[in-house]
């Protein structure tokens, strides 16, 4: 029989691509606001293992089954691919022979579960690489609420982003009077000699000073989950400029026009005329 006979298209392809389509319709909305599906190679390659587990299962159910399931092929792939929607209880209604194929989908679908999480993580801690003051993380986790509530302005998600805001804060204030301690320790109340930290003293700083990181991380991480990657070079710019001097030293309002500037704008416009 040829590979692209109608029959064989119509009892297995289809069915296996039909189950495919509705566990990618499932998973998508399953890893909504939990993180990126293709977020990285190693994600991309379980989630089309996944859909490729399902579609073959389906191509089994229709192979194995033919005579106690009087359904149509189509039907028994949209069947095995629904297996793929989220359920509170899933594994109770799906039909034993289901559960049995789809062993191997279920640890699948978990390893991609942890990849997926995994891929947030590393995103989040490769974008505050750069950042290595508590006040360049202070500036960028403040821009960053402000960024991420008027983006989402939900009640429930702006609690959530308030809340990790608060934890952040908390370790970015303890990170800066853990270094304000140890450099006075180290001055001894002298401004003309200074003394290098102690071992202990670095390990205090680095560890205050890791934990603020891992905060901030969080917020980082819903920004991940609930963002998309058209957002990402608007985050760079975040980052850019809590990184710069300039973020230190901006005036608060922007300097103002006089009455007169107006006037001779449009005078020196016409002379060049």
């Amino acid at each position: 029989m040829s590979w692209f006979h109608p029959a064989w298209l119509a009892d297995y392809a289809l069915p296996a691509a039909v189950s495919a389509a509705i566990a990618w319709i499932g998973l998508a909305r399953e890893f909504a606001g939990k993180g990126r599906l293709l977020g990285s190679w190693a994600s991309s390659g379980l989630l089309l293992l996944v859909l490729a587990l399902m579609g073959a299962v389906a191509a089994a159910a229709v192979v194995l089954l033919p005579h106690a399931a009087k359904i149509p092929p189509v039907l028994a792939g949209a069947a095995t691919g629904a297996t793929a929607l989220p359920r509170r209880r899933q594994d109770e209604t799906a039909q034993p022979y289901v559960r049995f194929m789809t062993l191997g989908i279920a640890l699948a679908r978990e390893r991609l579960v942890q990849r997926v999480h995994l891929d947030a993580c590393t995103w989040s801690d490769r974008f505050l690489l750069g950042i290595e003051t508590s006040a360049q993380l202070r500036v960028f986790v403040h821009d960053l609420k402000l960024y991420l509530l008027e983006r989402h302005p939900l009640t429930a998600e702006t609690k959530m982003i308030n809340a990790i805001y608060a934890d952040a804060e908390k370790a970015i204030d303890t990170a800066l009077d853990v270094q304000t301690r140890i450099g006075e320790a180290c001055r001894d109340g002298e401004l003309t000699w200074r003394r290098d930290p102690t071992p202990d003293e670095l390990f205090s700083q680095r560890q205050a000073f890791g934990t603020a990181l891992a905060q901030c991380g969080h917020l980082l991480h819903f920004a991940y989950v609930h963002g998309r990657r058209s957002e990402m070079e608007e985050l760079r710019v975040l980052r850019a400029k809590a990184m710069s001097n300039d973020a230190f030293h901006s005036p608060a309002l922007p300097p103002q026009r006089r009455w007169y500037d107006r006037w001779l704008t449009r005078r020196h416009g016409a002379g060049r005329l």
